[in-house]
């Protein structure tokens, strides 16, 4: 059983309760964006970095486009990545993102992982036609996302 295992702590099953994002990350439809985990020192102490993971499902509101985050940067690098599910081309995202890097924005249709270096501004990220659902990935080293 895995509660008896030595590192069983460092498996996170279910999403963190009660989580909280600064005002430049719109609240989510949880029928729209379904959360799987967050990772931070909340969660896991000893970690040294901050992830989350959550499946984006199709919906007809993603026709005028839906704002994940707005306009902001970090004092640290992240990873921020969108992974379509389609199985006969896994590059093809099945959505469109319109994401905005330091002034300069990018229509993306697929599958990708981006770097944002410390103190550049990222966002607005607009996700727009989701076709099918897609896995959307988050990553950087900080105890916590502010």
């Amino acid at each position: 059983m895995m509660s008896e295992q030595k590192h069983a702590k460092y498996f996170i099953m279910a999403d963190k309760p009660n989580v909280t994002f600064p005002s430049f990350r719109p609240q989510m439809d949880t029928k729209l964006f379904r959360r799987i985990v967050h990772l931070d020192a909340d969660v896991i102490p000893e970690t040294d970095f901050y992830s989350e993971a959550m499946w984006i499902m199709p919906g007809e509101e993603f026709k005028k486009g839906i704002t994940k985050i707005e306009a902001h940067k970090h004092s640290w690098g992240e990873m921020i990545g969108f992974y379509g599910y389609n199985y006969d081309n896994i590059y093809d995202l099945g959505a469109e993102i319109e994401f905005t890097i330091d002034g300069k924005t990018y229509n993306i249709t697929e599958s990708f992982a981006s770097y944002i270096p410390a103190g550049i501004e990222h966002g607005p990220l607009i996700i727009k036609n989701v076709k099918r659902p897609i896995m959307h990935f988050t990553a950087g080293p900080t105890l916590k996302y502010e």
